[in-house]
């Protein structure tokens, strides 16, 4: 308990809370809601890759030079991602959760905190292959402008198919001197919106929601409000899947998911 007191009056003298309040009244990103720790760790990066030793330089610096938010934003979201990122999570999803979807007539899918549009693609590939494209509206959101412009776009270099087989790519993808754009078959199926996690979605209810590697970051409270959050938004019956090395343990709202395969962290609304 010392310990953790020490690091938090050490932020609290480095002006570390100040800096939060700020970006937050600047964009819409929710410092507060996520743990100091590995958020000051994010913002740090910047600092240095900027000269700075302390959190008043830095606030003085985006006064300035408002340029340097979207830079910011781009690290304190984590924007690394690939195509079927933790493939053994979408071969479940296709054998075991989509052949339930198949009698539905119409599904709608959200992606949060979706980055640059790898995983709401993925979904979409999926639906296409499993005959279920035509009835499926998938939603990404995510807060940074930079990566939501990639997802729109659709392009993407060779690195961010590591998980994707040769004839995925060859069935759902053109070819443009060294990127890949999807086609737009998948991409008219996804709608990219800039929107907080916590704010109204642009949807009433969805049958799946993706949110990984996101609960992790967040605070106690704030994880409790976002799962609280997908409990409404979820049909009944409807599946959350959150990240590899992330658990609703501890959390209150839990009680209102089961586990229907823990090791993919697939869980449905009970």
């Amino acid at each position: 308990m010392l310990k953790i007191f020490k690091r938090y009056r050490k932020l609290v003298e480095n002006n570390f809370f100040e800096l939060i309040k700020f970006i937050e009244n600047k964009t819409s990103f929710p410092c507060q809601s996520y743990k100091e720790k590995p958020l000051a760790r994010r913002i740090r990066v910047r600092m240095r890759a900027l000269g700075f030793s302390n959190f008043s330089q830095y606030i003085e610096f985006l006064k300035k030079n408002p340029e340097e938010f979207p830079r910011l934003l781009s690290v304190l979201t984590i924007n690394l991602s690939y195509f079927f990122r933790n493939p053994e999570t979408f071969e479940y999803l296709e054998k075991e959760i989509f052949p339930e979807f198949k009698h539905r007539d119409s599904l709608v899918f959200w992606s949060a905190g979706c980055a640059r549009g790898e995983e709401p693609y993925s979904l979409a590939i999926i639906s296409a292959e499993t005959g279920m494209l035509n009835k499926i509206f998938i939603y990404g959101t995510d807060i940074d402008d930079e990566a939501l412009t990639i997802a729109r776009d659709g392009v993407y270099q060779l690195s961010a198919f590591q998980y994707t087989p040769e004839y995925i790519i060859k069935k759902y993808f053109f070819k443009i001197d060294d990127h890949y754009q999807v086609c737009e078959e998948i991409r008219s199926k996804v709608r990219f919106y800039n929107l907080d996690l916590f704010a109204p979605p642009p949807f009433e209810e969805c049958d799946l929601i993706m949110c990984r590697n996101v609960l992790i970051y967040l605070k106690k409270d704030a994880q409790s409000s976002l799962l609280s959050k997908f409990y409404k938004l979820l049909k009944p019956g409807g599946y959350l899947i959150i990240g590899k090395v992330e658990l609703l343990l501890g959390i209150p709202e839990a009680k209102f998911f089961e586990p229907v395969n823990q090791a993919e962290r697939v869980y449905r609304k009970i």
